[in-house]
C-alpha cells in the first residue's frame, strides 16, 4: 500500500504528464494473466510507450484542469494507462491487435492528439501508417519531385533524340520523295508533250484532209461546171445545124417551087 508521500508522487507525475497534453490510452486489463502483460508492455515498449496501473483515485486528482478531465468517467474498475508522447498509431496499433489475441482486454478510450476519443476511434487509428511510415511516405513525396524531374529530363533527352532521327528520316524521305515526283513530273511532261504532238499532228492531218477535199470538190465542180458548158455548147451546134438544114431545105424548096413556077409559064 502507498504511503501519502508516494501518492502526492503519483499524482503530482500524472499531473505533469496530463498537462503537457500527450496522447493517452486507457485500457481495462482484468483477467488477463501476468504473462500477458508483461507481453503487452514489452510489445508498448517498442511503440515508445509504457503500461502502467495506477489507482483511479490518484488519475482523477492528476486530471484535473487538464483535458483528461473530460473522460474521468473511465476511471473504473481495474484501469491502466499507457502514454504516448510520439505515435499514438502505434500505441493504438498495439491495443487492437492485442484485444484479438487477447479478448479479456478492453479499450475504454482516451485523448488523442487532444481531442476525447473512444474504442471505435483508437481501433481506425490502428489502420492510420504509423509515424516512420508516415516520414518514410514523405521522403518519397519529398524526393519523387526529385526523382520525376531527372526522369522527365532522360525523357525529354531520349525524344529529342527520337524527334532528331525522326527528322533525319523524314528529311531523307522528302528528300527521296522530290527526286521521284521530279522524275515522276518530268515523265509526266514528256508523255503530255508527245500527246499533245500527237493531237496536233491529227488535228494539221485533219486540217490538211478537209483542204484537200475542199480542193476536190472545187476541182470536181469546175470540172462539171465545163462539162455541162461543153454538153450545152453542143446542144446549141446541133441546134443551130438543124436550124441551118431546115433554112437550107426551105430555100431549096422555095427555089424549086420558083423554078417549076417559070416552067409552066
Amino acid at each position: 500500500m502507498l504511503t501519502k508521500a508516494a501518492k502526492n508522487e503519483v499524482v503530482e507525475h500524472y499531473s505533469g504528464v496530463f498537462k503537457a497534453n500527450p496522447s493517452v490510452v486507457f485500457v481495462e486489463y482484468k483477467g488477463l494473466t501476468v504473462k500477458e502483460i508483461q507481453e503487452l508492455r514489452s510489445n508498448l515498449k517498442g511503440a515508445d510507450s509504457e503500461l502502467k496501473v495506477v489507482k483511479n483515485t490518484l488519475l482523477k486528482i492528476a486530471a484535473k484542469d487538464t483535458k483528461i478531465e473530460q473522460i474521468t468517467d473511465l476511471l473504473s474498475g481495474p484501469t491502466a494507462i499507457a502514454v504516448c508522447e510520439n505515435d499514438p498509431a502505434a500505441v493504438a496499433k498495439v491495443f487492437v491487435k492485442s484485444v484479438k489475441d487477447h479478448p479479456l482486454l478492453k479499450i475504454k478510450g482516451g485523448v488523442v492528439e487532444g481531442n476525447v476519443v473512444g474504442a471505435d476511434e483508437i481501433t481506425a487509428l490502428s489502420k492510420l501508417p504509423s509515424r516512420p511510415e508516415m516520414l518514410s511516405q514523405l521522403l518519397g513525396i519529398l524526393s519523387s519531385p526529385v526523382a520525376n524531374f531527372l526522369g522527365t529530363l532522360t525523357q525529354m533527352q531520349t525524344r529529342l533524340l527520337y524527334a532528331l532521327e525522326a527528322v533525319k528520316d523524314t528529311k531523307s524521305e522528302t528528300s527521296e520523295t522530290k527526286e521521284e515526283s521530279k522524275a515522276e513530273s518530268q515523265e509526266e511532261t514528256k508523255t503530255e508533250a508527245k500527246d499533245e504532238s500527237n493531237v496536233e499532228a491529227k488535228e494539221e492531218a485533219k486540217a490538211q484532209d478537209e483542204e484537200e477535199s475542199k480542193a476536190e470538190i472545187q476541182v470536181e465542180s469546175k470540172v462539171e461546171a465545163k462539162e455541162e458548158t461543153k454538153a450545152q455548147g453542143e446542144e446549141e451546134s446541133q441546134a443551130e445545124g438543124q436550124d441551118e438544114v431546115k433554112e437550107e431545105s426551105e430555100v431549096e424548096a422555095k427555089e424549086g417551087n420558083e423554078e417549076e413556077t417559070k416552067d409552066e409559064s
